[in-house]
């Protein structure tokens, strides 16, 4: 990249503009490996991009050479509004997603005005799509969702003679996710197979990753751990990689499992110049296979590495702050960090002692309304958070018959509907012919009088011509054929679209009824998405990484529910954790292991983190369990709460 015409120290200071000296230093730290331990609230995501455009403009670094990582595909798009915000020039904008997905890889290849930037799997994707075709991987590849991973599960269980009654095909599914994550594949996993579960995972793992190669799919885990096998096998993919990118970023370094860790270090050992920055408070996933010890340990790994902390805190009040930060100091596996705000005072944290969990609810939606009317804040301003999916049920109950808008996240996402499901297979179908999932999924929608006898006929015989020989399957196949004659120079809109129509989709789905209506519209509004992509190979791809929490708008003046881990990386001006009781936060399932309890602290530690004006805490001492009303036990958690900040509200 040439070097840009104004001045470099005009340059120098628009960018550390705003930040303070810890954030200044993150900034200016270049070279080599440097650690962020930030803490909540911190403007880590500042540092971050502020730190792509120093190196950009002060540093002359073309982006090409830039690799950022984060979690989120929501993080990563607020990372790029920040950054072209810095830049403000044309020869270094950042593109947004859809026009990174839509880019033609000659021209991603080629460009120098487009950092990597996205999520672990995006960048793999893209990664695997530019350099990949070897025994590891075919760069055509489908990406199979939860669902399709499922049903392949299913199917594995199924060819096997396994029981679904006997063996939770969902656990099984969870063994081999895990796996993944260690980079283990099925021949391994062999090895450490013990017990009767982990022996018939192993069973159903090789038949498993047999569908997948036979359908040219990878699953969600596949997407790092076949750039990880390319990676250290590959000798022409890794230096072609490793010498690309010179400079890489990643957030929320606490969150990374071994596949992850294994990734950035290999693609950082030629330059070294790697940059983490995270909060080892905040690492709440180890139930997929996160190791927040990958951060405590990065001294050990770049023993030169530069260490920087983050303790100035932006978003929440005093109060807010130091109840936060006196529970998350019982922990005793942690970094030392002391944060502080110049946000003095503020509202005590509410503790909310209910007598049953209806009083809860109603004190809290009360609540809303009260605060809302008496500070101008509007629905949006709130946020009710709970430990489990189970707990948002009552809540639902309640705000339906108040006539209160509200959405949950983390329940049925839109592209796990089935009448958009459908149309996907459609849309995957035409592009891959092998694809076995989405086949078996729609040869029979609408029903064409093909029965599970012939579809196990069809699915057993690998090569399209051989399945035209089954007379069922040969309309079938030439209504695929017909469809794909109009991909070519068509919007994947136009192709959904033809699609409904020529398969007698719509008409299927036009029987009069409510829910007809509504899977109709769902149909629409998947056009209305697929309309922002310019060819279907790119919105395929883009539908696939998608993640509930992305449809997040900010904007829309409704009641948010979501859990806890839902919420991490989100703030609202008034926050409500409901349910702090024993057994149910901490969950029963971590009472009884240290490491375990302390990550619930930790949880606790997120939420509350979440708020920046007003926080309420909330337990009922009676709640039903088991059909049965049990008197509750408050969490030990909120013991933990230093009183002088505390508003105890007897209901």
């Amino acid at each position: 990249m040439q070097g840009i015409s104004t001045s470099s120290i005009l340059l120098q200071v628009d960018i550390l503009k705003g930040l303070n000296k810890r954030q200044q230093e993150a900034v200016q730290a270049t070279e080599g490996p440097v650690l962020i331990l930030a803490g909540a609230g911190s403007g880590k995501t500042r540092a971050l991009t502020h730190r792509i455009a120093y190196l950009i403009f002060e540093k002359n670094i073309s982006p090409r050479h830039i690799l950022s990582v984060t979690f989120t595909n929501k993080a990563a798009d607020v990372m790029k509004q920040r950054i072209n915000a810095l830049l403000q020039n044309p020869k270094s904008q950042i593109i947004s997603s859809n026009q990174i997905l839509n880019s033609k890889v000659s021209k991603l290849e080629k460009s120098v005005s487009l950092p990597w930037l996205g999520t672990f799997h995006s960048i793999c994707v893209k990664m695997l799509r530019l350099k990949a075709d070897d025994e590891y991987v075919k760069r055509d590849f489908v990406i199979y969702d939860e669902q399709d991973s499922l049903r392949a599960i299913k199917k594995a269980m199924a060819d096997l003679g396994i029981s679904a009654k006997d063996y939770n095909p969902r656990a099984i599914r969870a063994f081999i996710s895990g796996a993944k994550s260690e980079l283990l594949e099925p021949s391994e996993y062999q090895k450490y197979a013990l017990d009767v579960m982990q022996k018939v995972t192993a069973k159903v793992f090789v038949r498993y990753e047999q569908i997948l190669q036979k359908s040219n799919a990878l699953d969600f885990d596949d997407l790092i751990l076949k750039t990880v096998k390319s990676l250290q096998k590959n000798r022409a993919f890794r230096d072609y990689f490793t010498s690309l990118f010179r400079y890489i970023l990643v957030d929320e370094y606490q969150d990374t499992n071994h596949a992850q860790y294994m990734f950035l270090k290999i693609l950082a050992q030629k330059h070294k110049n790697i940059f983490v920055i995270g909060d080892d408070w905040q690492s709440i996933y180890s139930f997929r296979g996160a190791k927040f010890q990958n951060i405590l340990d990065f001294k050990k790994d770049y023993s030169r590495a530069k260490v920087i902390y983050l303790e100035e805190n932006y978003r929440s009040t005093t109060a807010i702050l130091e109840s936060a930060q006196a529970v998350i100091k019982k922990n005793e596996l942690r970094s030392d960090k002391n944060l502080f705000t110049a946000r003095a005072g503020g509202a005590p944290v509410s503790l909310i002692s209910a007598s049953s969990k209806e009083d809860e609810i109603e004190f809290i939606l009360d609540e809303i309304e009260s605060v809302g009317s008496g500070e101008g804040r509007e629905l949006k301003d709130f946020v009710i958070l709970y430990r489990t999916n189970a707990q948002s049920r009552a809540f639902e109950e309640l705000l339906v018959r108040r006539k209160v808008p509200y959405r949950i996240y983390g329940g049925l996402r839109f592209y796990e509907r089935k009448e958009v499901k459908d149309i996907l297979s459609y849309l995957s179908l035409l592009k891959n012919s092998f694809d076995l999932m989405a086949l078996s999924r729609i040869i029979n929608v609408p029903v064409r009088g093909i029965g599970e006898v012939t579809l196990q006929r069809i699915l057993a015989l690998g090569d399209a011509e051989a399945r035209r020989q089954i007379p069922k399957y040969r309309a079938f196949a030439d209504l695929l054929d017909e469809l794909r004659l109009n991909i070519k120079n068509k919007r994947p809109d136009e192709i959904i679209e033809n699609v409904i129509h020529k398969t007698g989709y719509k008409k299927f789905l036009s029987d009069g009824s409510p829910e007809s209506e509504t899977r109709l519209e769902n149909i629409e509004e998947l056009k209305v998405a697929a309309s922002n992509y310019e060819n279907l190979d790119r919105f395929l791809e883009a539908v696939a990484l998608v993640a509930d929490i992305d449809n997040y708008n900010e904007n829309n003046n409704i009641l948010t529910l979501m859990t806890i881990h839902a919420a991490k990386g989100m703030e609202f001006p008034v926050v409500f954790i409901t349910g702090l009781e024993e057994g149910l936060f901490p969950h029963a399932n971590s009472m009884s292991d240290q490491f375990e309890l302390e990550e619930e602290r930790r949880l606790f530690y997120v939420g509350m983190t979440r708020a920046m004006h007003r926080l309420y805490i909330g337990y009922s001492k009676i709640r039903v369990m088991y059909g049965r009303l049990e008197p509750q036990i408050p969490s030990r958690f909120i013991a933990e709460l230093p009183e002088k900040h505390l508003d105890i509200i007897e209901i």
